[in-house]
């Protein structure tokens, strides 16, 4: 009896959805929204300014045209230049670490955002990336430590590129030929070498390379341990995956937070990766320390941070990996190379002869997938400067 109240609880919970409309009575223009930490060493820092919108709205409103600065409490300030719109930007922000900052945003509307004054905090380096295979794929993990046992509070962020290479070789290409008999408005079509003396492939389509940035908030805490050092999992590349068909790169930055940032990210982390099911967390109010000059009680979504940005890359070839392959869903088909046949198959692309006559003509020719045969389609054929 006990087991089938269960079940009758269960039912009633999932059974009973209704579309969530929000409670909250949010301006037309939207919530700021606050996104970046400042890099207080050699680097880059971008501050990321836009706008909240409806739920369901995927529409990205950038705050453009404001005012941004770093100000220290002896009265310094450094400006912060828009480089596109709402990416606001300065280069080699070396603050004294004996004093505090704010951040300051006056947007086109005239309206003034000042945050709390914060502590420049110090971020020890990463000592390394490692991973480990299983049935899964690989499992990568993030490793750092302070011996001062000051830092305690972490954040990551990460950007991954891999080079592919397109699973045929493009050979051929298709001529098209006016008809002579003026009743036949279809050009004649035949597929021809790409290269019609070495007969070689075409290199520009065949090596590309794809990006992607992390998403999840990655957080990490020391707080209870006795020593400040950490070990945990950053990402994971599933098993077969094309990331590493060839060579796979990841660019890890590390970033030391405040307790109060830290609590701040992980009620983030919380609402909008962990809720969901009747089992989750229910969401929690956020509140940072970014207020609005002119209305106190309107939230601003963001925290204000500032410490040095610490970086490190790993380099994973195929040949590291024993038994990793990848096999891209491809379709081939053999055809012969006159006109009907092409036509009925344009949407592939031709890739290699498969007959030739004694004279040399191509008689039949394979045609497959465009994403296997053209690989910018699925990235980019220009090749990264980082990249070996």
């Amino acid at each position: 009896m006990k087991y089938f109240i269960y079940i009758l609880i269960l039912l009633f919970a999932f059974s009973c959805k209704e579309k969530y409309e929000s409670p909250v009575d949010s301006p037309v223009t939207g919530y700021l929204v606050v996104e970046g930490i400042v890099n207080n060493g050699s680097g880059n820092t971008t501050i990321r300014l836009t706008r909240t919108t409806k739920l369901g709205d995927k529409t990205i409103i950038f705050e453009k045209g404001a005012v941004v600065k770093v100000e220290g409490e002896n009265n310094i300030s450094f400006s912060l230049i828009e480089q596109t719109a709402g990416n606001y930007s300065i280069n080699n922000l070396n603050l004294p670490a004996n004093q505090k900052y704010r951040l300051h945003i006056k947007t086109t509307g005239g309206k003034e955002f000042l945050s709390d004054f914060v502590e420049v905090k110090k971020n020890p380096p990463v000592d390394s990336i490692s991973w480990q295979s299983n049935n899964e794929g690989l499992q990568l993990f993030i490793h750092t430590h302070d011996d001062q046992n000051n830092t305690r509070y972490y954040q990551w962020d990460y950007v991954e590129t891999w080079e592919f290479h397109s699973s045929y070789y493009k050979t051929l290409k298709y001529k098209y030929t006016p008809s002579t008999d003026p009743r036949d408005k279809n050009p004649k079509v035949e597929a021809v070498y790409w290269d019609s003396i070495s007969h070689s492939y075409d290199a520009s389509i065949r090596t590309c390379w794809q990006s992607n940035s992390s998403t999840n908030l990655i957080l990490g805490s020391t707080a209870k341990l006795e020593k400040d050092v950490v070990y945990l999992p950053l990402t994971e590349i599933p098993s077969a995956s094309w990331k590493l068909s060839v060579l796979y790169s990841i660019f890890v930055k590390q970033y030391s937070l405040t307790k109060e940032g830290y609590e701040y990210l992980e009620k983030m982390r919380k609402n909008t990766e962990i809720t969901g099911s009747v089992f989750d967390a229910q969401p929690s109010q956020l509140k940072g320390n970014i207020h609005d000059l002119a209305n106190p009680n309107d939230p601003v979504i963001g925290f204000f941070s500032i410490c040095n940005v610490e970086q490190k890359r790993l380099w994973i070839a195929n040949s590291q990996v024993p038994n990793w392959r990848y096999f891209p869903p491809c379709e081939e088909l053999s055809i012969p190379n006159n006109s009907d046949s092409i036509r009925g198959t344009l949407n592939m692309l031709p890739t290699t002869p498969e007959f030739l006559s004694n004279s040399g003509a191509i008689l039949r020719l394979i045609v497959a997938t465009p994403e296997c045969v053209d690989c910018t389609l699925r990235g980019t054929n220009i090749k990264p400067t980082f990249w070996p």
